[in-house]
Protein backbone atom coordinates (compact mmCIF):
# COMPACT_ATOMS: atom_id res chain seq x y z
CA UNK A 1 0.00 0.00 0.00
CA UNK A 2 1.24 3.53 -0.91
CA UNK A 3 2.09 6.26 1.73
CA UNK A 4 -1.36 8.36 0.78
CA UNK A 5 -2.94 5.63 1.83
CA UNK A 6 -1.48 4.67 5.04
CA UNK A 7 -2.12 8.69 5.73
CA UNK A 8 -5.75 8.64 4.94
CA UNK A 9 -6.03 4.60 7.36
CA UNK A 10 -4.11 6.78 10.28
CA UNK A 11 -6.45 9.63 10.07
CA UNK A 12 -9.61 7.21 9.81
CA UNK A 13 -8.63 5.01 12.31
CA UNK A 14 -8.31 8.41 14.65
CA UNK A 15 -11.25 9.35 14.21
CA UNK A 16 -12.75 6.25 14.65
CA UNK A 17 -10.98 6.00 18.20
CA UNK A 18 -12.20 9.49 19.24
CA UNK A 19 -15.98 8.76 18.27
CA UNK A 20 -16.17 5.61 19.90
CA UNK A 21 -14.35 7.65 23.52
CA UNK A 22 -17.30 10.16 22.65
CA UNK A 23 -20.20 7.11 22.63
CA UNK A 24 -19.20 4.98 25.00
CA UNK A 25 -20.04 6.59 28.20
CA UNK A 26 -23.70 6.44 26.35
CA UNK A 27 -23.60 3.36 25.17
CA UNK A 28 -22.54 1.43 28.27
CA UNK A 29 -24.43 4.07 30.46
CA UNK A 30 -21.60 5.08 32.58
CA UNK A 31 -22.40 6.79 35.97
CA UNK A 32 -20.86 10.17 35.23
CA UNK A 33 -19.88 11.02 38.82
CA UNK A 34 -18.74 7.56 39.59
CA UNK A 35 -16.68 6.14 36.70
CA UNK A 36 -13.37 6.50 36.48
CA UNK A 37 -13.31 6.54 32.16
CA UNK A 38 -12.07 9.79 31.48
CA UNK A 39 -14.46 11.42 28.85
CA UNK A 40 -17.71 11.94 30.94
CA UNK A 41 -19.95 13.39 29.05
CA UNK A 42 -23.32 11.77 27.45
CA UNK A 43 -25.65 12.11 24.69
CA UNK A 44 -28.62 14.95 25.70
CA UNK A 45 -32.03 13.26 25.34
CA UNK A 46 -34.78 15.27 24.95
CA UNK A 47 -38.07 15.45 26.57
CA UNK A 48 -40.03 13.59 24.58
CA UNK A 49 -37.21 10.74 25.61
CA UNK A 50 -35.96 11.65 29.25
CA UNK A 51 -39.48 13.08 30.51
CA UNK A 52 -39.90 16.46 31.50
CA UNK A 53 -42.34 19.08 31.33
CA UNK A 54 -43.63 21.35 28.19
CA UNK A 55 -45.37 24.60 28.11
CA UNK A 56 -46.48 26.76 25.76
CA UNK A 57 -46.93 30.54 27.48
CA UNK A 58 -49.03 33.48 26.28
CA UNK A 59 -47.06 36.68 26.69
CA UNK A 60 -50.01 39.58 28.09
CA UNK A 61 -48.47 42.71 26.00
CA UNK A 62 -51.78 44.78 27.51
CA UNK A 63 -50.13 46.59 30.80
CA UNK A 64 -46.81 46.32 28.61
CA UNK A 65 -48.06 49.05 26.01
CA UNK A 66 -50.04 50.89 28.82
CA UNK A 67 -46.63 51.28 30.61
CA UNK A 68 -44.68 52.55 27.54
CA UNK A 69 -47.19 55.18 26.73
CA UNK A 70 -47.08 56.27 30.60
CA UNK A 71 -43.54 56.38 30.01
CA UNK A 72 -43.62 58.91 27.01
CA UNK A 73 -46.11 60.76 28.52
CA UNK A 74 -43.92 61.44 31.34
CA UNK A 75 -41.19 61.92 29.49
CA UNK A 76 -42.90 64.42 27.36
CA UNK A 77 -44.08 66.15 30.10
CA UNK A 78 -40.96 66.35 31.80
CA UNK A 79 -39.39 67.86 28.14
CA UNK A 80 -42.26 70.30 27.91
CA UNK A 81 -41.35 71.69 31.31
CA UNK A 82 -38.05 72.14 30.16
CA UNK A 83 -39.01 74.05 27.04
CA UNK A 84 -41.24 76.17 29.29
CA UNK A 85 -44.36 74.72 27.80
CA UNK A 86 -47.39 73.98 30.19
CA UNK A 87 -49.54 70.79 28.90
CA UNK A 88 -52.07 70.15 31.34
CA UNK A 89 -54.81 67.30 31.84
CA UNK A 90 -52.29 64.47 30.30
CA UNK A 91 -53.85 60.44 30.41
CA UNK A 92 -53.76 57.45 29.33
CA UNK A 93 -56.70 56.35 27.15
CA UNK A 94 -56.94 52.47 26.46
CA UNK A 95 -60.54 51.80 26.92
CA UNK A 96 -62.28 51.28 23.28
CA UNK A 97 -58.89 50.74 21.70
CA UNK A 98 -56.44 48.01 20.61
CA UNK A 99 -54.61 46.44 23.89
CA UNK A 100 -51.38 47.28 21.34
CA UNK A 101 -52.60 51.32 20.81
CA UNK A 102 -53.64 53.34 24.14
CA UNK A 103 -53.43 57.17 23.31
CA UNK A 104 -51.44 60.02 25.22
CA UNK A 105 -54.26 62.83 25.60
CA UNK A 106 -52.98 66.17 26.89
CA UNK A 107 -54.47 70.12 26.39
CA UNK A 108 -52.11 72.86 25.60
CA UNK A 109 -52.23 76.57 24.65
CA UNK A 110 -53.31 76.67 21.13
CA UNK A 111 -51.25 79.54 20.67
CA UNK A 112 -48.25 76.94 21.21
CA UNK A 113 -49.71 74.25 18.59
CA UNK A 114 -46.67 74.76 15.59
CA UNK A 115 -43.79 74.83 18.67
CA UNK A 116 -45.15 71.65 19.97
CA UNK A 117 -45.49 69.85 16.80
CA UNK A 118 -42.35 70.61 16.02
CA UNK A 119 -40.67 69.28 19.15
CA UNK A 120 -42.85 66.10 19.06
CA UNK A 121 -41.44 65.86 15.05
CA UNK A 122 -38.07 66.31 15.89
CA UNK A 123 -37.25 64.48 19.76
CA UNK A 124 -40.36 61.66 20.11
CA UNK A 125 -40.53 59.75 16.73
CA UNK A 126 -41.19 56.96 18.49
CA UNK A 127 -45.02 58.71 18.73
CA UNK A 128 -47.50 59.55 15.95
CA UNK A 129 -50.24 62.18 15.81
CA UNK A 130 -53.45 60.36 15.95
CA UNK A 131 -55.58 63.05 16.39
CA UNK A 132 -56.18 66.42 17.49
CA UNK A 133 -58.10 69.80 17.86
CA UNK A 134 -58.17 73.15 19.64
CA UNK A 135 -55.52 72.85 22.59
CA UNK A 136 -55.89 69.38 22.46
CA UNK A 137 -53.11 66.33 21.02
CA UNK A 138 -53.85 62.49 20.83
CA UNK A 139 -50.98 60.77 20.64
CA UNK A 140 -50.34 57.42 19.80
CA UNK A 141 -47.45 54.71 19.41
CA UNK A 142 -46.21 54.32 15.93
CA UNK A 143 -45.84 51.10 13.98
CA UNK A 144 -42.31 50.40 14.65
CA UNK A 145 -42.08 51.36 17.80
CA UNK A 146 -44.48 48.95 18.77
CA UNK A 147 -43.19 46.12 17.26
CA UNK A 148 -39.75 46.90 18.67
CA UNK A 149 -41.65 46.77 21.97
CA UNK A 150 -43.16 43.64 21.31
CA UNK A 151 -39.58 41.66 19.79
CA UNK A 152 -37.80 43.41 22.84
CA UNK A 153 -40.58 42.15 25.27
CA UNK A 154 -40.62 38.36 24.30
CA UNK A 155 -36.37 38.52 23.93
CA UNK A 156 -36.55 39.92 27.82
CA UNK A 157 -38.76 37.17 29.19
CA UNK A 158 -37.01 34.08 27.36
CA UNK A 159 -33.89 35.54 28.66
CA UNK A 160 -35.13 35.94 32.27
CA UNK A 161 -36.56 32.88 32.10
CA UNK A 162 -33.54 31.22 31.02
CA UNK A 163 -31.85 33.06 34.19
CA UNK A 164 -34.59 31.17 36.29
CA UNK A 165 -34.03 27.99 34.93
CA UNK A 166 -30.52 27.70 35.01
CA UNK A 167 -30.46 28.89 39.01
CA UNK A 168 -33.21 25.84 39.19
CA UNK A 169 -31.15 23.52 38.07
CA UNK A 170 -32.37 21.72 34.92
CA UNK A 171 -30.11 21.04 32.34
CA UNK A 172 -30.59 21.15 28.30
CA UNK A 173 -33.74 23.24 28.53
CA UNK A 174 -35.17 24.28 25.21
CA UNK A 175 -36.60 27.89 25.41
CA UNK A 176 -37.86 29.88 22.71
CA UNK A 177 -40.49 32.30 20.79
CA UNK A 178 -43.41 31.08 18.96
CA UNK A 179 -45.08 33.38 16.70
CA UNK A 180 -45.02 36.88 18.03
CA UNK A 181 -46.71 36.37 21.51
CA UNK A 182 -45.70 32.78 22.74
CA UNK A 183 -43.11 31.31 24.13
CA UNK A 184 -42.06 27.53 24.26
CA UNK A 185 -40.35 25.97 27.34
CA UNK A 186 -39.21 22.72 27.71
CA UNK A 187 -37.79 21.24 30.55
CA UNK A 188 -36.30 17.93 30.23
CA UNK A 189 -35.95 15.59 33.23
CA UNK A 190 -38.09 18.13 35.32
CA UNK A 191 -40.04 16.48 38.18
CA UNK A 192 -41.27 19.35 40.69
CA UNK A 193 -43.96 20.48 38.02
CA UNK A 194 -45.99 22.98 40.19
CA UNK A 195 -42.54 24.38 41.06
CA UNK A 196 -41.20 24.92 37.85
CA UNK A 197 -44.47 26.61 36.46
CA UNK A 198 -44.48 28.99 39.85
CA UNK A 199 -40.81 30.07 39.27
CA UNK A 200 -41.11 30.73 35.26
CA UNK A 201 -44.46 32.06 35.83
CA UNK A 202 -44.14 34.27 38.40
CA UNK A 203 -43.56 38.14 37.50
CA UNK A 204 -41.63 39.45 39.83
CA UNK A 205 -42.37 43.15 39.57
CA UNK A 206 -41.03 43.92 42.91
CA UNK A 207 -41.87 47.90 44.53
CA UNK A 208 -41.66 49.91 47.42
CA UNK A 209 -44.78 52.51 48.15
CA UNK A 210 -45.72 54.26 51.35
CA UNK A 211 -48.92 53.49 52.78
CA UNK A 212 -51.57 56.26 53.11
CA UNK A 213 -52.71 55.61 56.49
CA UNK A 214 -54.42 58.85 56.57
CA UNK A 215 -56.64 58.07 53.85
CA UNK A 216 -57.14 54.37 54.99
CA UNK A 217 -58.49 55.36 58.63
CA UNK A 218 -60.58 58.28 56.84
CA UNK A 219 -62.17 55.99 54.09
CA UNK A 220 -62.37 53.11 56.33
CA UNK A 221 -61.05 51.02 53.79
CA UNK A 222 -62.13 47.51 54.74
CA UNK A 223 -65.75 48.75 54.52
CA UNK A 224 -65.36 50.82 51.56
CA UNK A 225 -64.40 47.59 49.53
CA UNK A 226 -67.06 45.37 50.77
CA UNK A 227 -69.23 47.77 49.27
CA UNK A 228 -67.75 48.02 46.04
CA UNK A 229 -67.93 43.99 45.72
CA UNK A 230 -71.90 43.80 46.87
CA UNK A 231 -73.08 46.94 44.67
CA UNK A 232 -70.93 45.38 41.30
CA UNK A 233 -70.97 41.96 42.51
CA UNK A 234 -67.45 41.61 42.34
CA UNK A 235 -65.72 38.79 44.27
CA UNK A 236 -62.21 36.55 44.01
CA UNK A 237 -62.91 32.94 43.05
CA UNK A 238 -60.27 30.14 43.00
CA UNK A 239 -58.94 29.78 39.82
CA UNK A 240 -59.19 33.22 38.18
CA UNK A 241 -56.34 35.67 38.63
CA UNK A 242 -56.32 37.74 41.81
CA UNK A 243 -54.34 40.75 39.98
CA UNK A 244 -57.60 40.79 37.72
CA UNK A 245 -59.66 41.00 40.45
CA UNK A 246 -57.24 43.98 42.28
CA UNK A 247 -57.44 45.65 38.82
CA UNK A 248 -61.19 45.36 38.30
CA UNK A 249 -61.46 46.64 42.01
CA UNK A 250 -59.50 49.67 41.58
CA UNK A 251 -61.43 50.71 38.53
CA UNK A 252 -64.83 50.40 40.26
CA UNK A 253 -63.24 52.12 43.09
CA UNK A 254 -62.08 55.53 41.25
CA UNK A 255 -63.47 59.01 42.84
CA UNK A 256 -64.08 57.21 45.99
CA UNK A 257 -59.96 56.62 46.74
CA UNK A 258 -58.08 59.51 46.04
CA UNK A 259 -56.64 60.52 42.76
CA UNK A 260 -52.95 58.60 43.03
CA UNK A 261 -53.84 56.06 45.22
CA UNK A 262 -54.30 52.32 44.64
CA UNK A 263 -55.96 49.48 47.03
CA UNK A 264 -53.53 46.55 47.33
CA UNK A 265 -53.88 43.72 49.32
CA UNK A 266 -51.60 41.52 51.75
CA UNK A 267 -52.67 37.50 50.82
CA UNK A 268 -51.31 35.44 54.01
CA UNK A 269 -51.34 31.69 52.48
CA UNK A 270 -49.49 28.59 53.36
CA UNK A 271 -46.33 28.54 52.23
CA UNK A 272 -45.77 26.10 48.81
CA UNK A 273 -50.18 26.26 48.57
CA UNK A 274 -52.76 28.50 47.34
CA UNK A 275 -54.66 28.15 50.77
CA UNK A 276 -55.62 31.72 52.00
CA UNK A 277 -55.40 32.12 55.74
CA UNK A 278 -56.39 35.87 55.28
CA UNK A 279 -56.15 38.75 53.40
CA UNK A 280 -55.34 42.46 54.80
CA UNK A 281 -56.60 45.62 52.95
CA UNK A 282 -53.74 48.36 51.73
CA UNK A 283 -54.36 52.23 50.35
CA UNK A 284 -51.11 52.66 48.57
CA UNK A 285 -49.79 56.05 46.66
CA UNK A 286 -48.99 54.79 43.76
CA UNK A 287 -45.92 56.04 42.55
CA UNK A 288 -43.23 53.22 43.43
CA UNK A 289 -40.21 54.97 45.47
CA UNK A 290 -37.90 52.31 44.24
CA UNK A 291 -38.30 49.56 42.02
CA UNK A 292 -36.72 45.93 41.58
CA UNK A 293 -34.40 47.88 38.97
CA UNK A 294 -32.33 48.69 42.12
CA UNK A 295 -32.21 45.36 43.45
CA UNK A 296 -28.51 44.10 43.68
CA UNK A 297 -28.93 41.01 45.17
CA UNK A 298 -31.40 38.65 46.87
CA UNK A 299 -30.90 35.54 49.17
CA UNK A 300 -32.28 33.12 51.86
CA UNK A 301 -32.11 34.15 55.58
CA UNK A 302 -33.49 32.94 58.51
CA UNK A 303 -35.60 34.97 61.18
CA UNK A 304 -34.16 33.82 64.38
CA UNK A 305 -37.33 35.70 66.23
CA UNK A 306 -39.79 34.05 64.02
CA UNK A 307 -37.81 30.90 63.13
CA UNK A 308 -38.78 31.09 59.41
CA UNK A 309 -37.15 31.36 56.47
CA UNK A 310 -36.88 35.24 54.58
CA UNK A 311 -35.55 36.09 51.90
CA UNK A 312 -33.17 39.19 52.09
CA UNK A 313 -32.14 41.97 49.80
CA UNK A 314 -29.72 44.45 48.94
CA UNK A 315 -29.99 47.69 47.06
CA UNK A 316 -27.48 49.11 44.09
CA UNK A 317 -25.77 52.17 44.98
CA UNK A 318 -28.28 54.11 42.95
CA UNK A 319 -31.16 52.15 45.07
CA UNK A 320 -29.67 52.85 48.69
CA UNK A 321 -29.54 56.31 48.18
CA UNK A 322 -32.98 57.02 47.08
CA UNK A 323 -34.20 54.24 49.84
CA UNK A 324 -32.12 56.11 52.12
CA UNK A 325 -34.08 59.19 51.25
CA UNK A 326 -37.35 57.76 51.47
CA UNK A 327 -37.08 56.83 55.07
CA UNK A 328 -36.00 59.80 55.99
CA UNK A 329 -39.07 61.77 54.54
CA UNK A 330 -41.21 59.43 55.82
CA UNK A 331 -40.33 58.41 59.33
CA UNK A 332 -43.48 57.23 60.89
CA UNK A 333 -45.17 56.25 57.96
CA UNK A 334 -45.69 52.48 56.64
CA UNK A 335 -43.33 51.40 53.30
CA UNK A 336 -45.30 48.91 51.81
CA UNK A 337 -42.88 46.00 50.48
CA UNK A 338 -44.95 44.94 47.05
CA UNK A 339 -44.28 41.76 44.96
CA UNK A 340 -46.15 41.75 42.10
CA UNK A 341 -48.82 43.71 43.20
CA UNK A 342 -48.92 42.01 46.27
CA UNK A 343 -47.95 43.98 50.00
CA UNK A 344 -45.47 40.84 51.44
CA UNK A 345 -45.15 43.08 54.48
CA UNK A 346 -45.40 47.38 55.63
CA UNK A 347 -43.57 48.14 58.30
CA UNK A 348 -43.49 51.27 59.97
CA UNK A 349 -40.08 53.52 59.54
CA UNK A 350 -39.12 54.48 62.34
CA UNK A 351 -35.49 56.41 61.00
CA UNK A 352 -34.12 56.72 58.46
CA UNK A 353 -32.37 53.15 57.08
CA UNK A 354 -28.98 53.45 54.55
CA UNK A 355 -27.06 50.64 53.19
CA UNK A 356 -29.38 49.73 51.35
CA UNK A 357 -30.85 46.28 53.16
CA UNK A 358 -34.46 44.72 53.93
CA UNK A 359 -36.23 41.81 54.59
CA UNK A 360 -38.88 40.58 52.63
CA UNK A 361 -41.10 38.14 54.93
CA UNK A 362 -43.47 34.99 53.56
CA UNK A 363 -46.20 33.39 54.37
CA UNK A 364 -46.68 30.59 56.97
CA UNK A 365 -46.45 26.91 57.02
CA UNK A 366 -44.47 23.58 56.49
CA UNK A 367 -41.00 24.63 57.70
CA UNK A 368 -39.39 22.80 53.99
CA UNK A 369 -42.50 24.27 52.04
CA UNK A 370 -41.73 28.22 53.36
CA UNK A 371 -37.77 27.35 52.57
CA UNK A 372 -38.66 26.31 49.15
CA UNK A 373 -41.02 29.30 48.54
CA UNK A 374 -37.56 31.29 49.60
CA UNK A 375 -35.06 29.51 47.37
CA UNK A 376 -37.57 30.22 44.22
CA UNK A 377 -38.43 33.80 45.93
CA UNK A 378 -34.51 34.62 46.14
CA UNK A 379 -34.47 32.96 42.16
CA UNK A 380 -36.64 34.77 40.68
CA UNK A 381 -35.72 38.41 42.17
CA UNK A 382 -31.72 37.44 41.36
CA UNK A 383 -32.85 36.55 37.76
CA UNK A 384 -35.05 39.99 37.04
CA UNK A 385 -38.75 41.01 36.90
CA UNK A 386 -40.52 39.52 33.59
CA UNK A 387 -41.38 42.70 31.66
CA UNK A 388 -45.41 41.24 30.80
CA UNK A 389 -47.41 38.53 32.55
CA UNK A 390 -47.19 35.09 31.30
CA UNK A 391 -50.37 33.01 30.46
CA UNK A 392 -50.04 29.32 30.66
CA UNK A 393 -51.64 28.19 27.13
CA UNK A 394 -50.85 24.35 26.80
CA UNK A 395 -48.79 22.16 29.38
CA UNK A 396 -47.57 18.89 28.65
CA UNK A 397 -45.96 16.60 31.60
CA UNK A 398 -43.99 13.58 29.40
CA UNK A 399 -43.44 10.62 32.37
CA UNK A 400 -39.73 9.41 32.38
CA UNK A 401 -41.36 5.75 31.87
CA UNK A 402 -43.18 6.87 28.39
CA UNK A 403 -39.40 8.20 27.87
CA UNK A 404 -37.69 5.22 28.40
CA UNK A 405 -40.16 3.63 26.08
CA UNK A 406 -40.02 5.86 23.23
CA UNK A 407 -35.87 5.03 23.71
CA UNK A 408 -36.19 1.39 23.64
CA UNK A 409 -39.14 1.52 20.64
CA UNK A 410 -37.07 3.69 18.68
CA UNK A 411 -33.64 2.41 18.76
CA UNK A 412 -35.34 -0.98 18.24
CA UNK A 413 -37.07 0.28 15.13
CA UNK A 414 -34.13 2.00 13.43
CA UNK A 415 -32.01 -1.10 14.68
CA UNK A 416 -34.27 -3.03 12.66
CA UNK A 417 -34.47 -0.95 9.57
CA UNK A 418 -31.36 -0.54 8.94
CA UNK A 419 -30.21 -4.29 9.79
CA UNK A 420 -32.59 -5.05 6.92
CA UNK A 421 -30.65 -2.66 4.48
CA UNK A 422 -27.62 -4.12 5.51
CA UNK A 423 -28.67 -7.00 4.47
CA UNK A 424 -29.74 -6.37 1.24
CA UNK A 425 -26.88 -4.25 0.12
CA UNK A 426 -24.85 -7.08 1.26
CA UNK A 427 -26.69 -9.67 -0.60
CA UNK A 428 -26.92 -7.45 -4.07
CA UNK A 429 -23.09 -6.03 -4.27
CA UNK A 430 -21.55 -8.89 -2.95
CA UNK A 431 -18.11 -8.11 -1.27
CA UNK A 432 -18.48 -3.98 -2.56
CA UNK A 433 -22.12 -4.45 -0.22
CA UNK A 434 -19.84 -5.41 3.10
CA UNK A 435 -17.72 -2.56 2.49
CA UNK A 436 -20.67 -0.49 2.08
CA UNK A 437 -22.33 -1.75 5.31
CA UNK A 438 -18.62 -1.08 7.18
CA UNK A 439 -19.19 2.97 6.35
CA UNK A 440 -22.80 3.12 6.90
CA UNK A 441 -21.78 1.37 10.79
CA UNK A 442 -18.83 4.73 10.75
CA UNK A 443 -21.73 6.35 9.20
CA UNK A 444 -23.92 6.37 12.28
CA UNK A 445 -20.95 6.04 14.91
CA UNK A 446 -19.96 9.49 13.71
CA UNK A 447 -23.00 10.92 13.91
CA UNK A 448 -23.70 10.02 17.39
CA UNK A 449 -20.19 11.15 18.19
CA UNK A 450 -21.05 14.75 16.84
CA UNK A 451 -24.32 14.52 19.11
CA UNK A 452 -22.24 14.38 21.90
CA UNK A 453 -19.39 16.76 20.81
CA UNK A 454 -21.58 19.63 19.87
CA UNK A 455 -23.68 19.08 23.21
CA UNK A 456 -26.68 18.47 20.91
CA UNK A 457 -30.12 17.02 22.36
CA UNK A 458 -31.18 13.83 20.71
CA UNK A 459 -35.40 13.66 20.53
CA UNK A 460 -37.61 10.99 18.71
CA UNK A 461 -37.56 12.46 15.74
CA UNK A 462 -33.77 12.76 16.14
CA UNK A 463 -33.53 9.12 16.13
CA UNK A 464 -35.73 9.07 12.93
CA UNK A 465 -33.53 10.96 11.21
CA UNK A 466 -30.61 8.86 12.02
CA UNK A 467 -32.14 6.16 10.93
CA UNK A 468 -33.06 8.27 7.61
CA UNK A 469 -29.28 8.99 7.10
CA UNK A 470 -28.47 5.50 6.68
CA UNK A 471 -31.03 5.40 3.61
CA UNK A 472 -29.48 8.54 2.23
CA UNK A 473 -25.55 6.76 2.95
CA UNK A 474 -27.20 3.74 1.08
CA UNK A 475 -28.17 5.72 -1.69
CA UNK A 476 -24.74 7.58 -2.48
CA UNK A 477 -23.27 4.33 -2.26
CA UNK A 478 -25.71 2.92 -4.95
CA UNK A 479 -25.11 5.95 -6.86
CA UNK A 480 -20.99 4.81 -6.72
CA UNK A 481 -22.21 1.01 -7.36
CA UNK A 482 -24.10 1.07 -10.28
CA UNK A 483 -21.55 3.84 -12.06
CA UNK A 484 -18.64 1.18 -11.18
CA UNK A 485 -20.77 -0.96 -12.97
CA UNK A 486 -21.07 0.52 -16.01
CA UNK A 487 -17.96 0.98 -16.75
CA UNK A 488 -17.17 -2.78 -15.63
CA UNK A 489 -19.89 -3.15 -18.61
CA UNK A 490 -17.67 -1.39 -21.04
CA UNK A 491 -14.38 -3.79 -20.60
CA UNK A 492 -12.69 -1.52 -18.13
CA UNK A 493 -9.61 -2.91 -15.93
CA UNK A 494 -11.58 -2.89 -11.72
CA UNK A 495 -8.77 -0.34 -10.76
CA UNK A 496 -9.82 2.36 -13.52
CA UNK A 497 -13.57 1.65 -13.22
CA UNK A 498 -13.15 1.87 -9.67
CA UNK A 499 -12.27 5.70 -10.31
CA UNK A 500 -14.31 6.26 -12.22
CA UNK A 501 -17.31 5.24 -10.52
CA UNK A 502 -16.12 7.45 -7.38
CA UNK A 503 -15.03 10.59 -9.40
CA UNK A 504 -18.14 10.39 -12.25
CA UNK A 505 -20.69 10.32 -8.88
CA UNK A 506 -19.17 12.38 -6.63
CA UNK A 507 -21.35 15.08 -8.68
CA UNK A 508 -24.20 13.46 -8.26
CA UNK A 509 -23.73 12.27 -4.70
CA UNK A 510 -22.84 16.21 -3.24
CA UNK A 511 -25.92 17.35 -5.45
CA UNK A 512 -28.25 15.47 -3.66
CA UNK A 513 -26.66 15.80 0.03
CA UNK A 514 -26.81 19.53 -0.54
CA UNK A 515 -30.43 20.08 -1.71
CA UNK A 516 -31.30 18.11 1.56
CA UNK A 517 -28.77 20.56 3.72
CA UNK A 518 -30.62 23.34 2.46
CA UNK A 519 -34.35 21.57 3.51
CA UNK A 520 -32.46 20.54 6.86
CA UNK A 521 -31.31 24.18 7.47
CA UNK A 522 -35.16 25.37 7.02
CA UNK A 523 -36.42 23.07 9.17
CA UNK A 524 -33.72 23.86 11.86
CA UNK A 525 -34.53 27.69 11.09
CA UNK A 526 -37.85 27.58 11.32
CA UNK A 527 -39.22 24.83 12.83
CA UNK A 528 -39.29 24.36 16.82
CA UNK A 529 -38.69 21.63 19.65
CA UNK A 530 -38.89 18.04 17.74
CA UNK A 531 -38.40 19.43 14.27
CA UNK A 532 -35.59 20.90 14.87
CA UNK A 533 -33.85 17.62 16.92
CA UNK A 534 -34.91 15.88 13.09
CA UNK A 535 -33.28 18.23 11.20
CA UNK A 536 -30.20 18.54 14.04
CA UNK A 537 -29.03 14.46 13.33
CA UNK A 538 -30.26 14.81 9.29
CA UNK A 539 -27.35 17.85 8.81
CA UNK A 540 -25.21 16.30 10.73
CA UNK A 541 -25.81 12.73 8.79
CA UNK A 542 -25.77 14.65 5.77
CA UNK A 543 -21.83 15.80 6.36
CA UNK A 544 -20.99 12.09 7.79
CA UNK A 545 -22.12 10.52 5.07
CA UNK A 546 -20.14 12.41 2.47
CA UNK A 547 -17.36 11.27 4.31
CA UNK A 548 -18.08 7.97 4.44
CA UNK A 549 -19.27 7.24 1.52
CA UNK A 550 -16.63 9.19 -0.41
CA UNK A 551 -13.57 8.99 2.22
CA UNK A 552 -13.96 5.53 3.74
CA UNK A 553 -15.44 3.64 0.98
CA UNK A 554 -12.62 4.82 -1.44
CA UNK A 555 -10.09 3.85 1.37
CA UNK A 556 -11.46 -0.16 1.90
CA UNK A 557 -11.62 -0.45 -1.87
CA UNK A 558 -7.95 0.35 -2.16
CA UNK A 559 -7.32 -2.12 0.26
CA UNK A 560 -9.82 -4.61 -1.85
CA UNK A 561 -7.71 -3.58 -5.04
CA UNK A 562 -4.80 -4.45 -3.54
CA UNK A 563 -5.89 -7.74 -2.53
CA UNK A 564 -7.52 -8.62 -6.00
CA UNK A 565 -4.17 -7.27 -7.66
CA UNK A 566 -1.99 -9.62 -5.77
CA UNK A 567 -3.95 -12.66 -6.46
CA UNK A 568 -4.10 -11.30 -10.81
CA UNK A 569 -8.03 -11.09 -10.26
CA UNK A 570 -9.91 -9.65 -13.06
CA UNK A 571 -12.85 -8.54 -11.89
CA UNK A 572 -14.27 -7.51 -8.37
CA UNK A 573 -17.31 -8.47 -6.66
CA UNK A 574 -19.91 -5.70 -7.16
Amino acid sequence: MSRSWWGRFCLLLFFVVLSVVYVYPTIANLDLEKTKFPFKQKINLGLDLQGGLYLVLGVDFNKVYHDVAERQSNHLLERLKEKGYSATNSKIQTEGLPADDPLILFDFDPSKREDLYQLLKKEFINLRLAGEHAGHFELGLSHDFRTEVRERTVNQSIEVIRNRIDEFGVSEPSISSQGTDRIVVELPGVGEIDRAKSLIGQTAKLEFKIVDDKSTATLKLANLISDIEKKNNLTYKDGQKFSEYVRKLNELAKGQIPAGDEIAFERNKVAGTETELGRVPFLLFSKAEITGEDLQDAMVQFDQENHRPTVGFSLSPRGALAFERVTSEHIGHRLAIVLDNIVHSAPVIQSKIGGGKGVISLGRGDADAMMKEAKDLAIVLRAGALPAQLDFLEQRVVGPSLGQDSIHKGALASLIGSIVVFIFVAIYYQVSGLIAVFSLVLNVLFVLACLVGLEATLTLPGIAGIALTVGIAVDSNVVIYERIREELRHGKRPGVAVDAGFQKAFRTILDANVTNAMAAFVLLTFGTGPIKGFAVTLMIGIVTTLLTAVFVCRLVFDLYLNYLDNRNAKTISI
